[in-house]
């Protein structure tokens, strides 16, 4: 056998916890290249964006009309909510809510049309890691419906969504 075939062969092994193919499997990584990072990137979130909100969790995103600036999300917990131990504990339970849940995005991004800056942010810390992931659900969807439909938002509106 060729090499190439040998690799198609190893893609297409089955895997022996759920007994399906792996390319059947939506990809749940999450590199550091897909994390927002950097006092810049934060501070031009900051100064325009919209927010989306449920009870717990708020979504502060910016459309970017550059796709180059890619699909890259934060989580913020303040420090007013906690020791570092409990903010450390919510922002994995937020990062493993998106984790999981990103490929409600992910098809949009593929056409490579526009950027997108986002912050998870937790309001207090009288949540579960059941309520977290559900209303980071709860904002994905949100944010996807705005996303199908942003030729109608000015890139530069900072006005807030609830």
């Amino acid at each position: 056998m060729q090499k190439g075939a040998t690799n198609l062969l190893l893609v297409m092994k089955k895997d022996q916890n759920s007994g399906l193919n792996q390319l059947d499997k939506p990809d749940q990584s999450l590199p550091r290249s897909k994390i927002l990072r950097g006092r810049k990137n934060f501070q031009r979130l900051f100064e325009q964006s919209r927010v989306i909100r449920t009870p717990s969790v708020h979504l502060r995103y910016r459309i970017y009309e550059d796709p180059s600036e890619g699909c890259q999300i934060g989580f913020i917990v303040k420090k007013k909510l906690g020791k570092a131990v409990t903010r450390n504990k919510i922002k994995r339970w937020l990062r493993e809510a998106y984790r999981t849940q990103q490929h409600v995005l992910s098809d949009l991004f593929g056409k490579k049309e526009f950027g997108l800056h986002g912050v998870f942010m937790i309001q207090h810390t009288n949540v579960d890691s059941q309520s977290v992931r559900n209303d980071v659900f709860i904002l994905m969807k949100r944010l996807r419906g705005i996303l199908l439909n942003h030729s109608d938002i000015s890139v530069h509106d900072s006005k807030k969504v609830n």
